[in-house]
């Protein structure tokens, strides 16, 4: 049930991305959807280039705008870095070759990975990362975070995957195969 509320709130935040295309003309998601996550271990991938794992992977709006923020926090002294630059899988083709932006980190995300270019040693700090997300998938007691006009389109995701699954025949026999037969 739970990966099903996780793929019903992408429903709802994509479908919320699109009615505000229709109605303001610009496209983007409601703050209610956003989640932020603290203290993410950043790890070093390859030379200048860091590695910090995403609490889920993003919901897929837009080219890259599952993920709103990622920052650095020095834990000694509660300093917070300012935003990553985020590239698009196409910019990325030739970010290696542009002048470095003075003071700005560049980053991009690939599955369930923010993958950060930088010359400073990042792996000395913990991330934080804001992105669409209901919340802490592993935890069943946390707070939802989703507005409440959108809980009825997850209410209807959930019904139809729920009825999907109730209306599979059940196998009654333990005989190894993985289908049914019926007679």
């Amino acid at each position: 049930m739970n990966t099903w509320l996780e793929q019903g709130i992408a429903v709802a935040a994509k479908t919320n991305y699109t009615d505000n295309l229709k109605l303001d003309g610009v496209s983007y998601v409601n703050n209610s959807f956003y989640s932020t996550f603290k203290n993410i271990a950043v790890t070093e991938d390859e030379q200048f280039v860091y590695k910090v794992t995403l609490p889920q992977i993003p919901v897929g709006i837009g080219a890259n705008e599952g993920i709103s923020m990622l920052t650095f926090r020095d834990t000694d002294s509660r300093q917070i870095s300012q935003s990553v630059i985020w590239l698009t899988q196409n910019q990325r083709t030739f970010f290696d070759g542009m002048r470095a932006i003075p003071n700005k980190l560049l980053a991009y995300s690939e599955g369930k990975y923010a993958y950060i270019k930088s010359t400073l040693l990042l792996t000395a700090y913990t991330a934080n990362v804001t992105l669409i997300s209901g919340g802490n998938p592993s935890d069943l007691q946390s707070e939802l975070n989703v507005p409440g006009d959108y809980i009825p389109v997850i209410v209807e995701y959930l019904k139809k995957q729920l009825a999907f699954q109730r209306q599979m025949p059940k196998d009654v026999t333990n005989d190894g195969e993985d289908f049914i037969t019926t007679t």
